[in-house]
């Protein structure tokens, strides 16, 4: 799942309705998202936690730097691993 453009309250609320899309992914892409709030990190968290009850590893795929700075805040980064975006991704 490829997630675009605002990842914040408005759009949160959305996503969670249309989660049976995607939550069953374990990679979700992240560097087309332009802005990320504490409800899409709280987002980012209730998935990755799903994940791992699943027994897999949830990636994330073209973080920012940004949703790292956020997440490190919050003491949640090490529920995600880290995939850099490649040609193969875009």
């Amino acid at each position: 799942m490829i997630f675009r453009g605002e990842l914040q309250a408005p759009q949160v609320n959305d996503l969670w309705q249309h989660r049976a899309d995607w939550w069953q992914d374990d990679k979700l892409e992240l560097s087309q998202v332009t802005t990320l709030d504490s409800a899409g990190l709280a987002l980012l968290v209730k998935w990755a936690k799903a994940a791992l009850a699943r027994g897999a590893t949830p990636q994330l795929v073209g973080a920012s730097t940004d949703f790292y700075t956020l997440a490190n805040l919050y003491g949640v980064a090490s529920l995600f691993q880290s995939t850099p975006l490649t040609t193969e991704d875009a």
